[in-house]
């Protein structure tokens, strides 16, 4: 055999093993279910005097459970599988023809059969429902090959190999080109259609292989040079007894043979020492094939049919295709025992004296002189056939199973791309129809792939009706996990309970079953029962990231913070555990101790899921409560970009509620509220949290009235507890009256809790003085006020003019800050700037009567009258005669002052609307 052949043999074999290990998981992965469950946390405290107001957030304890997904297609594996197939089928051809008559007949008999299964034509090339693409292919492949057996016996192997693997490409172009369907869905479409080729290939090389077992273990008894370290003939029938034995419990157990807890013997792997011995051996073997086939030739035919049954094995593997994995394994551990066990007897007949003898038999065991080879041989498979029959031949229908399992999958897929062709949604459940009910009653494939295709049409009751029969067939891991999840409302809870229980009981080393009765649980006041589950998970999968999520987060939702902490201490947080981390975070704004930053960083991916969301929202909540370092320009503009993206449309809301929050922690308080404001802006209960976050935030910044106004606001809305606080704002902005007779309200109240709070309210207003608190240096603005004046008394206008409008611009709410920057404009003077001030203060604070009395001289000053109308009523009506008299005295002057200038200009006069 070629090094080189043999090496891309080796890699195909190593291609089905690494599917063996990945393509269940690739095909129907089990996916992490974050749910959040809100707790609150309190962010930090609006301090008013003796009054410590609480700023609350909800945060979000995570748990998470399990669903099954899929089963998806898989055209990478499918490439592969025909990448092998086509490169196979070029050295086939290549090397058949170069072979004797009988030998060519046969080997282009497998060809033609290969070619009439794949059903080239269904691509739609030429003529729908026409077969001129495979007869192109016969005429071009079949027709040279037969060209270069009769008339180019001279022609060298490998340009026959380069000749056919140009054919074969121009007619994959041409096939590509043309297909009806995308290159993905063309492969899928190959690959399910050469199913049964794939399964005759792999059938075929079991045939070869299977009594090489045996041989080996001839081969190890008498190998050795000196006949003293040869063994003797009782070894070799003991050990070739012991591995009949297992085969004959294989067989006799439908598979089954667990050699350790939890882990079964799979009969393919038995088929890996039989291809290395085959391999090994077949130079010995020649004596019983070297008349049809030389030795070199049979060597590279080995290879060449290891490569497409390598492939179609693990592209079994890689779709988890239920009846294909059984038919492969009933067929491989049938004809191992057969195989092997008539070649025991062949051997024993022939040579036990010699092996008696310690000869080494294993290099003339193809000469036998009493019971020829390959009497033997057909005698073993004529067995086989005697079983199939007996048994109602069920490997053509596992077989035909799998090829109507793999085109449900591309149907379905199909279908879920155009949702609206109901049609392709039929066809794909009745491919899976005819595995799963006619043709193999154990396709837990077939049964998912309708469960698939139910959830997408959102059929609830016929999904779990799939699932319940696939449970019938096989009580596998999956199919409980993915009925479990049916099953999570409150009211479905009994019969969620039966379903993990059940689970359980079936697979009771499932910790994603136990995990998942154990958050069921948590709907219950059971807590003895969910602490009992998780532990359970965590005895079965130690350290595992569901498993501490869930821990942390029961401990979190019953408020055992010390527990929590001193369990956090002893694990160690890795990279894509965004839930676990999202704990870790909760766990630090509830408790008092300090916030040292996590080790691992967040994930950069644009698409947020829950749990994922959770770690990002419990960061910026912790850096609004305790850590204002990290609020940094990155991390608002990944917020803002977050909330933009498409994908990220379930969170938007909260989202921008972080974005208000960091700016707000930033001290970018009219951005904040800017964010803010229409989040605020509904009547439901989400709207009224933030409008009693909007007034918490006006009373930090000393806007007592128009957050009285802002909080009943919320009250009306649904947030109760915004009326013990504007109780407190009336009382702060002078209108203890109103305070006391709102408080008055509160205590008359049907609700408890309302005369509770009212209660408490009462006794605040009689208990402590309840004053405007005189240090505001805390208060957006002040320190850019502070730093203007000073620049005005050192004569630098400039720098005290960009300090004005910073302050206009992200401070109007500060009142004093407004009026300086107002009387600065005046001063230049520049009139609309103060006007313009005046005008954004008056929209902070609507009832500020300095604002309102600057207001009106402004806008004489602007000469924009017209403006001062309203404010003007608004004056006369609060303030006293002699101070409205003094207030309309110097409107009048500044208003002559301003006709005094215009007049020289146009020279019209002006009535004053005070007269």
């Amino acid at each position: 055999m070629p090094g080189w052949l043999a090496i891309l043999a080796a890699l195909a074999v190593g291609l089905a093993g690494f599917y063996y290990f990945t393509g269940h998981a690739a095909t129907l992965p089990v996916q992490l279910v974050p749910h959040l469950q809100p707790v609150p946390v309190v962010l930090e405290q609006v301090v008013l005097g003796a009054v410590r107001l609480p700023v609350q957030a909800s945060g979000f304890v995570v748990s998470l459970t399990h669903d099954v997904a899929g089963p998806f297609t898989q055209p990478v594996a499918a490439g592969l599988f025909l990448l092998l197939l086509a490169f196979a089928l070029a050295g086939w051809l290549a090397v058949v023809s170069t072979l004797g008559r009988g030998a060519f007949v046969a080997g282009m008999a497998l060809v033609i059969f290969l070619l009439m299964s794949l059903n080239l034509d269904v691509a739609g090339v030429f003529e729908p429902g026409q077969r001129y693409f495979l007869y192109l292919t016969l005429g071009l492949l079949v027709g040279g090959a037969c060209g270069f057996h009769a008339f180019a016996e001279g022609l060298r192997l490998v340009w026959r190999w380069l000749i056919f693997a140009v054919l074969i490409l121009g007619l994959s172009i041409l096939l590509y080109l043309k297909s009806d369907l995308s290159p993905a869905e063309t492969t899928l479409q190959l690959a399910a259609y050469a199913t049964t080729g794939g399964a005759v290939m792999v059938a075929l090389v079991v045939l070869w292989v299977g009594f090489e077992n045996v041989r080996a273990l001839l081969w190890f008894n008498t190998q050795a040079e000196q006949p003293g370290s040869r063994f003797g003939l009782v070894p070799f029938v003991v050990a070739s007894s012991l591995y009949l034995g297992v085969l004959l419990w294989l067989v006799w157990n439908n598979g089954q043979l667990e050699l350790f807890p939890g882990v079964q013997l799979d009969p393919l792997v038995l088929l890996l020492p039989a291809l290395l011995a085959g391999g090994l051996g077949l130079r010995l073997r020649a004596l019983s094939y070297g008349e049809w086939v030389p030795y070199t030739r049979a060597a590279q035919l080995y290879a060449l049919l290891i490569l497409p049954a390598a492939g179609a094995l693990g592209y079994a593997f890689a779709t988890a295709n239920t009846p294909l994995l059984q038919a492969a394994r009933d067929f491989t551990s049938l004809a191992l025992l057969f195989l092997g066990g008539a070649f025991l007897a062949y051997v024993l007949m022939n040579f036990a004296p010699l092996i008696r003898r310690r000869l080494r038999v294993y290099r003339v065991v193809f000469e036998p002189r009493r019971l020829p080879f390959y009497t033997v041989y057909i005698l073993a498979v004529g067995g086989l056939i005697m079983v199939q029959v007996r048994n109602n031949r069920p490997l053509p229908d596992q077989v035909a199973a799998g090829e109507y399992n793999n085109l449900g999958d591309l149907t379905r897929q199909q279908s879920e791309a155009q949702p609206n062709d109901v049609g392709l949604g039929l066809l794909a459940e009745r491919y899976y129809a005819e595995a799963g009910d006619v043709l193999y009653r154990g396709d837990l494939h077939a049964q998912m792939g309708r469960a698939a295709l139910y959830r997408f049409r959102q059929q609830r009751q016929n999904e779990i009706n799939a699932l319940r029969r696939a449970l019938v067939r096989e009580p596998g891991e999956k199919v409980f996990l993915r009925l479990a999840t049916h099953f999570t409302e409150p009211t479905d809870l009994f019969e969620g309970l039966e379903v993990l229980r059940l689970g359980l009981a079936a697979q009771p080393r499932s910790a994603a079953l136990a995990g998942d009765l154990a958050q069921l649980f948590t709907q219950t006041s059971l807590t003895d029962s969910v602490a009992f589950y998780l532990d359970k998970a965590e005895q079965l999968a130690p350290g595992s990231y569901p498993s501490q999520t869930n821990q942390l987060g029961f401990l979190l939702n019953q408020n055992l913070l010390e527990e929590a902490q001193k369990l956090s201490k002893e694990w160690k947080l890795e990279a894509g555990q965004p839930a676990l981390a999202s704990n870790y975070l909760l766990l630090q704004l509830l408790s008092a101790q300090p916030a040292p930053a996590l080790a691992v960083p967040a994930a950069a991916a644009m698409e947020l899921d829950a749990a994922s969301f959770a770690r990002l929202y419990h960061e910026v909540l912790l850096g609004v409560a305790r850590r204002k370092d990290q609020l940094t320009p990155a991390l608002l503009r990944r917020l803002s970009q977050l909330a933009n993206h498409p994908a990220n449309e379930a969170f938007y809301e909260q989202l921008l509620f972080l974005q208000a929050l960091a700016r707000h922690g930033r001290g970018e308080e009219q951005t904040a509220r800017q964010l803010l404001a229409p989040l605020a802006a509904g009547t439901n209960a989400s709207a009224a949290y933030y409008q009693q976050l909007l007034g918490l935030w006006q009373l930090q910044q000393g806007q007592f009235a128009r957050a009285a106004d802002q909080l009943a606001y919320a009250a009306q809305h649904g947030a109760t507890s915004a009326l013990e606080t504007r109780v407190l704002a009336l009382a702060w902005s002078g209108q203890a009256d109103s305070a006391r007779a709102a408080a008055t309200r509160l205590v008359a109240s049907p609700d408890s809790a309302r005369r509770q709070a009212g209660l408490q309210v009462q006794e605040l207003l009689t208990s402590i003085r309840l004053t405007p608190a005189e240090n505001t240096s805390a208060r957006i603005g002040t320190n850019w006020l502070a730093r203007a004046r000073q620049a005005e008394q050192q004569n630098k206008t400039a720098e005290a003019a960009r300090n004005y409008r910073r302050i206009v611009r992200e401070a109007p709410f500060n009142e004093a800050a407004m009026l300086a920057a107002a009387r600065f404009y005046t001063r230049q003077p520049n009139p609309v700037a103060a006007y313009e001030a005046l005008r954004a203060g008056l929209d902070e604070n609507p009832r500020s009567l300095p604002l309102l009395r600057g207001y009106v001289l402004a806008a004489a000053d602007a000469g924009l009258t017209d403006y001062a109308a309203d404010a003007l009523v608004e004056l006369r009506q609060q303030l006293s005669p002699a101070a409205y008299a003094t207030l309309a005295a110097e409107y009048n002057a500044r208003q002559a002052a301003r006709a005094a200038a215009a007049a020289s200009f146009s020279g019209v006069p002006f009535t004053s609307p005070l007269q």
